[in-house]
């Protein structure tokens, strides 16, 4: 009998030993190292309520709901059709689900509706799918008893952190299941980007980011920061992210990207530190631009290019090609060279999701010197960005620091007249002294012209030759081909994105360049776009192939690594 106990006991530890090692090794995606997951804390979840990835966010509930059951689940997501009135609305009402009920706590409703924080409105969950379908998941692995809250986009920080505040000191044995949609609607070279820079954020605990990422809800992603932050569970964890880049995948295929992961207190893998950038050429709002979209409104100029492209990444980026004025100007119908955009310019750009324009041009100073100080001022007042100047180089001016994952320097040169190459080299020199990564934006090259010059070479090489790791131009108002020299990019320019030059298809398409800057290596994604009555948009199939194939052939090219039909890696 003795034999048979010690028999006994010895199966059980062994099988028990099993559990824990493969409960582990489930949790962790394959890029993590396996650890002991007993005792681990685990108060924030984050997974989709797109069903396309329902399996995923299954397994992952179940994998943290073998380790702990809360005593409530919080789930928390987006007001995708802005019903009832309030900011935040939280509900008693119960979920007849196939499978089984789900169960609100009354109380905790109650609560904090009393709180003011909160409306309880039961009605405004009626189509809400952000909630509606986690609930099986969360009901059968996590909880069946939940307490659930709708935040519309707009809801401003101040409140969302009075939540976090009430969730902490009410909830003891609790868990945040985020439900967040990621990237919306983009191609997978411009969704990848997005990610990179909400996982980082998400990593970094960086509430500035999560507030500017490319998700569906940057306040339920900011409310499980808080709320990590709140628990001492401060070490993120990737589970899955849906534009890892699979082999076979569409790249011009439009969808919604998603990531999965949670907060714990146990050490985590270290994600890259990155620094991300979505780059358009010229823009210019004046003369038909104006004329056309003056009634309707500057905006509706991204009717087919959507306003979420240049969100969600560190530097989001085009040439502005021309003044701001702080009253409104009459607008050059035809022919003018000289332009004068109008004061509702900033606000345009701000919306599509500009961080930063180059005023290193030859039509910034069309105002004046009076002119040059009023855009500088509405582009303040608007939170973009700006840099460079109408003439040459200065050391005060042309320089922007974006400090990303990978400390990062844009350098704007009007390369048309002549500027101090001695004083420019040596400020790439001092800004790659720094740790810096060198970015160089010049208005320089030949109009029109389909191929670079030699004088634009020249100079590339000796920027290269100083320490500039990538150099990206502007003014042909047409795209131009594209070098390796030293391991260094060169896109020598990108074309229009916004202008009025009806006169030939190659002046009515420009490009966008997305991609990430890390310590070893530059992903850049080359993705086309046509004016269609001056509304840009993304070329998409053979148009786009087509296109890609002038400016350079990335399938035999050399000094890069093709990764998809649109996108390359430069090891640094």
């Amino acid at each position: 009998m003795k034999k048979f106990v010690i028999i006994l006991i010895s199966i059980i530890l062994i099988a028990g030993s099993y559990y824990f090692y493969f409960m582990s090794k489930a949790l962790a995606p394959e890029s993590l190292s396996s650890r002991t997951i007993s005792g681990e804390k685990i108060p924030v979840v984050i997974v989709p309520h797109f069903n396309d990835f329902a399996d995923k966010r299954a397994e992952l509930l179940k994998n943290i709901g073998a380790i702990y059951r809360p005593e409530v689940a919080i789930v928390v997501s987006v007001n995708h059709f802005n019903s009832g009135t309030a900011n935040i609305i939280t509900a008693d009402r119960n979920w007849t689900l196939a499978g089984g009920d789900v169960q609100t706590d009354k109380s905790l409703v109650a609560k904090l509706a009393a709180s003011g924080i909160a409306t309880s409105d039961a009605s405004a969950f009626a189509n809400e799918h952000g909630i509606t379908n986690v609930l099986p998941d969360v009901r059968d692995d996590i909880s069946a008893n939940i307490l659930p809250i709708i935040i519309r986009d707009t809801t401003p920080r101040e409140q969302i952190n009075k939540l976090a505040d009430w969730l902490s000191a009410n909830i003891n044995e609790g868990m945040l299941i985020a439900s967040v949609d990621f990237s919306h609607y983009q191609p997978n070279a411009i969704a990848k980007v997005h990610d990179q820079f909400s996982i980082s954020a998400l990593e970094n605990l960086d509430a500035d980011k999560t507030w500017a990422a490319e998700t569906d809800s940057p306040q339920t992603l900011y409310l499980a920061e808080k709320l990590a932050e709140k628990n001492q569970t401060k070490n993120f964890n990737l589970y899955y992210n849906s534009n890892s880049g699979e082999a076979g995948k569409n790249d011009d295929a439009e969808t919604t990207s998603v990531v999965l992961g949670y907060y714990s207190d146990k050490s985590s893998v270290a994600i890259e530190p990155s620094t991300s950038f979505i780059i358009a050429g010229d823009a210019m709002f004046d003369r038909n631009v104006w004329q056309t979209f003056k009634t309707a409104g500057l905006d509706q100029i991204f009717d087919n290019f959507g306003t979420r492209v240049f969100r969600g990444s560190d530097i989001g980026l085009i040439n502005l090609e021309g003044p701001v004025s702080s009253v409104s100007v009459p607008g050059i119908q035809t022919g003018g060279m000289s332009f004068n955009f109008q004061p509702e310019v900033p606000s345009a750009l701000k919306n599509l999701g500009i961080s930063e324009v180059s005023l290193a041009n030859n039509h910034t100073n069309n105002a004046g010197a009076s002119g040059f100080v009023t855009t500088q001022s509405m582009l303040t007042k608007s939170g973009v960005k700006y840099f460079g100047q109408p003439e040459g180089f200065s050391t005060d001016n042309s320089v922007l620091r974006i400090d990303g994952g990978v400390p990062t320097s844009i350098i704007g040169i009007m390369a048309l007249d002549s500027f101090d190459e001695a004083a420019l080299e040596a400020k790439i020199k001092s800004e790659k002294s720094a740790g810096r990564t060198v970015i160089i934006f010049p208005h320089w090259g030949v109009e029109y012209a389909p191929a670079h010059s030699a004088t634009q070479e020249q100079l590339a090489k000796s920027w290269i030759s100083a320490g500039a790791d990538m150099i990206i131009g502007s003014h042909p108002h047409v795209t131009e081909d594209f070098q390796i020299i030293d391991g260094r990019p060169v896109v020598y320019s990108l074309g229009n994105f916004v202008f009025d030059q009806f006169f030939s298809d190659v002046t009515q398409q420009g490009l966008v360049l997305a991609g990430t800057i890390t310590k070893n290596k530059i992903t850049l994604s080359f993705l086309p776009t046509v004016e269609k009555n001056i509304k840009p948009q993304l070329l998409t199939g053979a148009a786009k192939t087509a296109k890609i194939k002038t400016i350079f052939d990335i399938n035999s090219g050399t000094g890069f690594v093709k990764l998809t039909s649109d996108t390359i890696e430069i090891a640094r």
